[in-house]
């Protein structure tokens, strides 16, 4: 029975006593339990915070949902409600001060199990402490604005105590604003720094194999992913709650032929995401004030939250009716507990589905025993997986263990990657791993690759076929799983990522060069802006058109459509939109866009071709689309800002400094913040531009002699072409004669921190601005399967560790991690910036790539937002140019 399945007998036990109970006292499980935690704080005892008028009324109602058996059935006694205001003696709730938070915090965790259901619920009202908004905190009743670190919540000490839970089915919802309060001293809250990598940790957790991700089977749903607004409110609810509420009771259960009784976490997932926009929408009129849902969650949790009551008396009656059936016929064991799972829960796979509608039709009487066996292994005759395909799958996890083993940076034990990649791929299906394999599974480590190949095809033999297994589903789920087990920067590339991978490191796709977003009026595709000089530009096509339709004449192999499809773009997923958008260079699309004050629908008929995207700015757009570089035109500085290291960067950037060398530059601002990294040869050829000769990096394998990358080993570059595809060997020229800043922050790494720590060790530039974010690790993605010549999966692998020229370690998961400790980049000038700051800086960059058109005036821009650490750059260029000489 599966994991989810389980989930779902934790309110129905009644139902199935006589014909579950025996099974599970001989399995020794314990059924799951449901825990709740629900907070509503709406008044505080401090005025100075803003009162959440149905903050208290929200988790009442969740609190009656959870207890109701209709919906949950949860005992009241696992149940802990927490009110700001009057005490609700029906519901036995406590006072929701600082202290009793934490307390019910701790109890939940060392209550519940691992398969109990945990959910928790906090309405309210929070703010971001210290200079930087990194240190959140949630008001409790008794919280003041005057000593907020020692009367509110800490994110890090609620974090302590929920990374206790051993729970993997926790689910969790938060409904708070942390700008909801007048500080003490005036001024404005302080922004909250919810766009980095720990946001929101203190309820998500960590997965300790994996430093990114969510820890095992925790979902949080967020009325607002920043926390800079306000969820607003209806008439007896805030407007997510009442989502969750009507989702959970009964309106989510959506999946599947029809509803069976259960609401899933993936269910209430595709309703909220739904439901909650339309319903922002309707309650706040200005589009810049409406709070932005967001989910963080494990990939794997799909556990079940809720029945539906609407629908549960036909599945009880169902069950009662299997019970009778198989009690009288004496069915076999196997045909028992899966009629008992399929009428339970709608599976995801087809196969199971029409095997579902089997035992509703044996015990509605609309189909004999005979007739129901027979049909039934015909069935189950047709999942059975071909031993080819169960060989191809033992095979290729055993080779890609074989490449860790050769290459990765530390030794990993083959056994353990098998384990790992068996695990993840039944985690993946929400699927119990069955006692036998379970039982080989505990001397893995020991076992020879032959016994390891056995293993392997056995497990894949008794999944058999299934459509969520096949076209190389089978091997993506276990080896993605399997690799995140080493690092959170190895992994697994499925063919569908290989051709995104391919675009994102060259810079260049095959398209007609459009960026898409979807328009919230109508919910059509809306155009960002156009690439500059693709297809699409070349046309007219302009930022703001509304994309109304998609002629396709030709499909994705470049045979012709007759008739050609015509694809509406109402309710098209942007995602499936540019999989429609993309195809074979040389064949044509047609776009009908609506343009604001154009009457008429426009239609462009254009042409696929390599379109190459931008990773080097400036600081504002020319006329021409090209980039102004000019941040101080009188003393002749100018700014640079380098997004991410791909294939045409380094001609980009080689092309800009001698336009800018022409022009008489006298200094340069080189921006690396929030740049993640990219290409190790991208680093070594732009450091080389600036340095000349010197050490540039050294990188470390595991074994063998460190590689050591140097400046002016070569002085050109190759360069292809976008347009021909031709290769070019172009110079690489030096630029040393002139005054630098480099600017980095927390989220500049791996090549941009190459970059800023061998400008500082060579005192080429000043580093200003924030400590890097210290990935010291090199990754080299190599090519896997292949078919003939056409690479079909590849491997991301930290094969070394890179080290600055003055051979200090960047790599901060070499270290514990700690201020003191040697890791990253750390500034020459340290600037520290509030995250609100950098939010609106990266906003205005945004607003400044795109493409405007040359016939309409140009867009007021909002007043400039104030960019302390680039003016602290330019305040210092200023001052070594004008000294005296």
């Amino acid at each position: 029975m599966t994991r989810a399945t389980l989930a779902r007998l934790l309110g129905g036990w009644i139902a199935l006593l006589s014909l579950a109970l025996p099974l599970w006292a001989a399995e020794g499980v314990r059924p799951p339990t449901v825990y709740a935690v629900l907070i509503g704080v709406g008044k505080y005892d401090d005025t100075a915070i803003q009162t959440r008028p149905h903050a208290e009324d929200d988790v009442k109602a969740l609190y009656d949902l959870f207890t109701d058996p209709r919906y949950l059935g949860a005992s009241r006694d696992h149940v802990q409600l927490l009110l700001g205001g009057a005490a609700d003696r029906e519901r036995n709730s406590q006072g929701a001060t600082r202290d009793n938070i934490l307390k019910a915090a701790k109890w939940v965790t060392t209550q519940a199990g691992r398969d109990d259901l945990v959910l928790i619920a906090y309405v309210g009202q929070g703010a971001a402490l210290g200079e930087r908004g990194d240190r959140i905190a949630y008001f409790a009743a008794d919280s003041s604005l005057k000593e907020p670190a020692r009367t509110a919540v800490l994110a890090a000490a609620l974090g302590e105590e929920l990374d206790r839970l051993r729970s993997q089915r926790v689910c969790l919802f938060v409904d708070v604003c942390f700008k909801g309060y007048r500080p003490a001293r005036g001024g404005a809250p302080a922004e909250p720094n919810t766009g980095d990598d720990a946001a929101w940790r203190e309820f998500i957790g960590r997965d300790k194999s994996d430093e990114g991700a969510a820890a095992p089977g925790r979902v949080l749903f967020l009325a607002s992913g920043s926390g800079r607004l306000l969820s607003p409110d209806g008439d007896k609810h805030g407007t997510f709650t009442q989502v969750l509420l009507d989702g959970l009771g009964g309106k989510a259960d959506r999946e599947g032929y029809e509803p069976d009784g259960v609401v899933t976490v993936d269910e209430l997932i595709d309703y909220v995401d739904k439901e909650l926009p339309a319903l922002v929408k309707k309650r706040v009129a200005n589009e810049k004030e409406r709070p932005l849902h967001d989910l963080l969650a494990d990939e794997d949790a799909h556990f079940a939250l809720a029945w539906n009551p609407a629908v549960e008396p036909k599945v009880r009656e169902r069950l009662d009716k299997f019970a009778a059936l198989a009690k009288g016929n004496r069915l076999p064991p196997d045909v028992l507990w899966e009629g008992q799972a399929l009428l339970n829960r709608m599976p995801k796979i087809e196969a199971r589905r029409d095997l579902r509608k089997e035992y509703q039709a044996l015990v509605d009487g609309r189909e004999p025993l005979d007739k129901f066996l027979s049909n039934r292994a015909r069935i189950l005759q047709g999942t059975r997986l071909a031993p080819d395909a169960a060989r191809t799958f033992a095979t290729t996890v055993l080779a890609a263990t074989r490449v860790v083993q050769e290459d990765y940076v530390k030794e990993v034990n083959q056994g353990q990657m098998v384990d790992w990649a068996v695990h993840g791929l039944y985690r993946k299906l929400d699927e119990t791993v069955p006692d036998d394999v379970t039982r080989k599974l505990a001397n893995v480590k020991r076992l020879k690759e032959k016994e390891l190949y056995a293993l392997l095809i056995d497990v894949r033999r008794q999944l058999g076929r299934r459509e969520d297994l096949d076209k190389h589903k089978d091997i993506d789920g276990a080896l993605v799983r399997m690799l995140h087990h080493l690092d959170p920067y190895t992994t697994f590339y499925t063919p569908e990522d290989v051709k995104r991978l391919e675009e994102e490191t060259s810079g260049q796709f095959i398209g007609v060069g459009v960026e898409i977003g979807k328009d919230p009026e109508s919910d059509e595709l809306l155009v960002l802006t156009p690439i500059r000089g693709s297809p699409a530009h070349e046309a007219g096509v302009q930022a703001g058109d509304v994309i109304t339709t998609l002629t396709r004449v030709v499909d994705d192999k470049g045979k012709r459509l007759d008739p050609p499809e015509v694809i509406p773009t109402v309710g098209l997923d942007v995602a499936e939109a540019v999989k429609k958008i993309g195809g074979l260079p040389g064949t044509h699309l047609k776009l009908t866009v609506r343009r604001p004050g154009v009457a008429r629908p426009i239609e462009f008929d254009l042409v696929r071709r390599n379109v190459q995207t931008e990773s080097v700015f400036g600081v504002k757009r020319k006329a021409d689309a090209g980039w102004d570089y000019w941040a101080d035109v009188q003393n002749k500085i100018a700014y640079v800002r380098l997004a991410q290291f791909q294939g045409n960067s380094t001609h980009d950037m080689a092309e800009a400094l001698a336009g800018l060398k022409k022009q008489g530059v006298r200094g340069l601002v080189l921006d690396l913040r929030s740049n993640p990294g990219g290409l190790l040869e991208c680093a070594r050829d732009i450091t080389d531009l600036f340095i000349g000769e010197g050490v540039i990096v050294e990188v470390r394998p595991r074994a063998g002699a460190a590689e050591v990358l140097r400046g002016r080993v070569a002085s050109s570059y190759v360069w292809e072409d976008p347009v021909t595809g031709e290769e070019q060997v172009r110079p690489l020229p030096s630029y040393t004669d002139f005054p630098m800043v480099c600017l980095i922050n927390g989220d500049s790494a791996s090549a941009s921190e190459i970059v800023s720590a061998a400008l500082q060790d060579h005192r080429r530039a000043v580093v200003m601005g924030e400590r890097s974010y210290g990935k010291g690790s090199v990754q080299n993605v190599i090519d896997f399967e292949k078919e003939g010549e056409e690479v079909k999966s590849r491997i991301k692998l930290t094969t070394a560790t890179f080290w600055r020229p003055s051979r200090r370690n960047l790599n901060k998961s070499s270290t514990p991690g700690r201020p003191e400790d040697e890791w990253g980049v750390t500034p020459d000038k340290v600037i520290p910036v509030e995250a609100g700051e950098l939010f609106d800086l990266f906003e205005q960059q945004r607003e400044r790539e795109i493409i405007r058109p040359r016939d309409k005036p140009a867009v007021e821009e909002k007043a400039a937002v104030k960019d302390r650490q680039l003016d602290a750059a330019l305040q210092y260029l200023r001052g070594q140019l004008n000294r005296p000489r």
